[in-house]
């Protein structure tokens, strides 16, 4: 029995280090991820409101203070943010990325793709709420491609990491 529990214990140890180790590589293709645009928000009155209005740091986030949320319990308060969901997406170096984009809170949102070398891979568009933008770039560098919102920066932003081939 101890001789099937080493050959045992091998094998596991072999495809454990076969996994940790082994490099893998993807072909470039076709990349499609659908992407909603949200919003955030949270209330409470069991915490003090912040000291800093959150809307001075970013146009992304959104506060309603104490005694203007809820007239009935002046010491609730609101705090919201605007997001990509997903907010993080990975590609192979050379893809071909589709982003279908649907508004579902923000009357608009002005989007960009940033390149990771700053420059513009898709220019200006805009979408509504209630609506689907299509949009779709080569993810020709490797690095860190960013779905920026004009409207709503410097916060909301997402992530599209471009991976070797």
């Amino acid at each position: 029995m101890r001789p099937v529990r080493l050959v045992i214990l091998a094998a596991l140890t072999g495809l454990v280090l076969a996994s940790c180790g082994a490099a893998t590589t993807a072909a470039p293709g076709d990349v499609t991820f659908d992407v909603q645009l949200i919003e955030v928000k949270g209330a409470t009155d069991g915490i003090e409101a912040p000291d800093t209005d959150p809307t001075t740091l970013s146009a992304g986030y959104g506060f309603v203070p104490p005694g203007e949320f809820d007239s009935d319990n002046p010491n609730k308060w609101q705090v919201a943010t605007y997001m990509y969901s997903p907010g993080a997406m990975s590609v192979v170096q050379g893809d071909r990325v589709t982003l279908r984009i649907f508004g579902v809170n923000g009357d608009e949102h002005t989007m960009l793709v940033q390149a990771p070398d700053g420059s513009t891979t898709v220019e200006s568009f805009i979408v509504n709420r209630g609506r689907e933008v299509t949009v779709s770039f080569t993810a020709d560098q490797g690095g860190h491609y960013k779905l920026l919102c004009a409207n709503h920066a410097p916060t909301m932003t997402a992530d599209i990491l471009s991976t070797g081939a």
